[in-house]
């Protein structure tokens, strides 16, 4: 193996291990947020997975504007039958102090694409929304040490206790009251508690070797991202970063398992790192069902890392991750371009350089390509796990808000990332859900989750909260007559 390519999967391998130990469908994000509308009221969802299956998701639904009267919630897993197929809904409890928060929790039984589904009831009638959940173990809890020397000191003592009643009941049981065993009877009663020992060592034996079984089952459910190898190629001699799903659960197949994410089967973000200072949005297409493909975008040579978003049929959504190196040899194109390269760069595809504008204040700024400007409308420190709102607005070259088109089906799109590589999240208005996870779980019929709530011309908002401290950059993007704009901030996340 060449050198350098050893020193990349070095660095790939310990990128990757990193981010397994933190890992859900996005990475180092677990928890889920939406924001839309149920009916007339408009709610907000914060829904805990637990970390390890069965267990227990904490759910808190806000009803804006107030007058619920009653609010259930209840998990639908993926391939459950409409009726009788799912348990029957939990009553979301009022939480003391704030009349528009309910709190409950949920039983996730087993892994894998779960809705869960939000009704509400008042005065304005009753409304019911779909929130996807990637239900995924993440690890075991181990038995505390010294819980289990305990134990064991009293499994000894049930040990000690059988082969000596064993010795007893063989020794004595036999003899009149008040006389003394004999020799024979003593011999008996050795030979029984030895054979006695050595069949409660053989059940103990026999249960270990269960246990192990049962233990190595269970770790072979921990979620583990699919394996991927991303790497820049010629197609028809124009470089295109390639992504091939090496993962041994999915090579061999002859088809893709993977369903449309706002009318795209990847989506792709390439972030430069350690710099912060380069970043794309770009849509793979498949090559073959393992292997995707896109015209690498306009961004310098260096150190990318790379996050792919994915939506299986079973509307289990994750992210699967690499880092490519690009040399700026791999970017010359040739004068005559051969034939065959029908790959061409999606409409919906961008790609930003610059440096991240520091949020200074409430009231920051970072210029968009177009003359526009993208100001942080913020008003406080952000900290971990702090249920916050991150708000944006475009305003014009004129000074005015902005008037922005729909892009991909969204009124706006963010992406961030610790700057480490810790946490990469892909945001909507909507929240953090995947809409392609929720066009496979929504019942039919169903209205879908649009863009979040009504937002003032030129704001654009996601819910959130960090999951960790840290440096983050948050790259925004909107668009204006048909063209996709990025501005980026850098965030400081306390404890």
């Amino acid at each position: 193996m060449r050198p350098d390519r050893a020193a990349r999967l070095a660095r790939t391998a310990a990128f990757v291990a990193g981010l397994y130990v933190v890992a859900t469908g996005h990475v180092g994000s677990k928890n889920v947020f939406f924001s839309g509308e149920a009916g007339p009221y408009p709610v907000s969802v914060v829904i805990r997975p637990p970390e390890v299956i069965p267990g227990l998701a904490e759910v808190s639904v806000r009803v804006s504007g107030g007058g619920a009267d009653r609010v259930t919630v209840r998990p639908v897993r993926w391939d459950a039958a409409r009726e009788g197929g799912a348990p029957p809904p939990d009553v979301a409890v009022p939480v003391a102090g704030d009349p528009e928060l309910y709190a409950a929790e949920l039983w996730l039984m087993t892994v894998g694409a779960y809705r869960v589904e939000v009704a509400v009831e008042g005065a304005r009638g009753s409304g019911e929304v779909s929130v996807p959940v990637t239900s995924v173990m993440l690890g075991v809890r181990d038995l505390p040490p010294g819980l289990g020397w305990i134990l064991a000191a009293l499994a000894l003592l049930l040990v000690a206790g059988v082969v000596s009643i064993t010795g007893a009941a063989v020794r004595e049981s036999q003899i009149p009251a008040g006389e003394a065993a004999g020799p024979a009877g003593r011999r008996r009663a050795r030979i029984a508690m030895a054979l006695t020992a050595v069949g409660v060592a053989g059940l103990l034996y026999l249960g270990n070797a269960w246990w192990e079984a049962v233990d190595r089952d269970v770790r072979s459910g921990i979620f583990e991202r699919l394996t991927v190898e991303g790497a820049i190629v010629r197609d028809g001699g124009t470089p295109a970063l390639e992504i091939t799903i090496t993962d041994p659960a999915w090579r061999g197949r002859d088809w893709s398992p993977l369903v449309p994410d706002h009318g795209k089967l990847m989506h792709m973000f390439v972030v430069g790192a350690p710099g912060m200072d380069a970043f794309a949005h770009v849509h793979p297409v498949p090559v073959d069902s393992s292997t995707f493909r896109v015209p690498w975008p306009d961004l310098p040579p260096g150190e990318y890392r790379i996050y792919g978003d994915i939506v299986q049929e079973s509307g289990f959504a994750q992210t699967v991750v690499d880092t490519v190196t690009v040399d700026a040899a791999a970017l010359v194109v040739p004068e005559e371009v051969g034939e065959g390269a029908d790959l061409l760069p999606d409409p919906d595809d961008s790609a930003w350089t610059g440096r991240p504008m520091a949020l200074a204040g409430p009231r920051s700024e970072a210029p968009l390509a177009d003359g526009s400007i993208l100001e942080w409308q913020g008003d406080r420190e952000l900290r971990v796990d702090e249920e916050t709102v991150l708000s944006f607005r475009v305003w014009d070259p004129d000074e005015k808000p902005a008037e922005l088109e729909p892009y991909m089906g969204m009124r706006s799109h963010a992406a961030l990332t610790r700057d480490d590589g810790a946490v990469f999240v892909h945001l909507h208005p909507a929240g953090t859900i995947s809409m392609g996870s929720l066009s496979v779980l929504a019942p039919e019929g169903s209205p879908m989750a649009g863009g979040g709530t009504a937002a003032p011309a030129g704001v654009v908002e996601f819910p959130f909260a960090f999951p960790q401290p840290g440096e983050y950059t948050i790259w925004v993007q909107v668009k204006r007559e048909g063209r996709v704009l990025t501005g980026a901030f850098q965030a400081t996340v306390m404890e």
